[in-house]
């Protein structure tokens, strides 16, 4: 079993295979994982050639897992991620850095309804939070399928002159209290 495994992309990928998806093949020949780290296009890559039905089994035993300078710029990526997020059935530790650079997938977010979401995840890290609606989606789509969170925590990259922190919170409580969780 690996204990931690990091995978930088930085450049844009086209390793498009029409038989089998890039996340196949990635994750075929590893053995089990604890911990998954990902960034850049690491996860637009990954979804390249679309998600198996079945998860691979590498994911099966991922704790922490990590996606460092997150875009939201594109519903692939963000599908990637909530593939990945529901996938690791142990999942307890998860942390987010969004790039500053986001654009929209907000339909996508809200959307979604998955019956079995990150139902271990115990602690999310969210850095370079700036409380823009599509971050807050995203957050909220966390809170709506981790039914034992514990801990949240923001690291807010910029504060605007016209929303202040609280008013982050205010949103997220509100939905928190509003989302059953059974």
């Amino acid at each position: 079993m690996l204990e931690k495994v990091t995978v930088c992309f930085t450049g844009f990928l086209t390793d498009i295979s029409p038989f089998c998806s890039n996340l196949t093949k990635f994750f075929h020949c590893m053995p089990p994982l604890l911990e998954l780290h990902l960034c850049d296009s690491t996860l637009e890559y990954l979804i390249m050639g679309g998600v198996p039905e079945s998860p691979p089994t590498a994911l099966n035993n991922i704790k922490s897992l990590k996606f460092l300078r997150m875009s939201l710029r594109n519903v692939k990526e963000v599908s990637g991620a909530v593939y990945l997020m529901t996938s690791c059935l142990k999942l307890q530790h998860l942390t987010i850095e969004f790039r500053v650079n986001v654009e929209g997938v907000v339909e996508f977010l809200r959307a979604q309804s998955f019956l079995y979401g990150a139902v271990k995840l115990q602690r999310v890290q969210v850095n370079m939070f700036m409380g823009l609606e599509m971050e807050m989606e995203f957050i909220k789509y966390i809170l709506a399928y981790a039914p034992v969170l514990e801990e949240i925590f923001f690291g807010i990259l910029h504060i605007s002159v016209f929303v202040r922190p609280q008013n982050y919170m205010h949103d997220l409580i509100h939905h928190c209290r509003m989302t059953p969780l059974d």
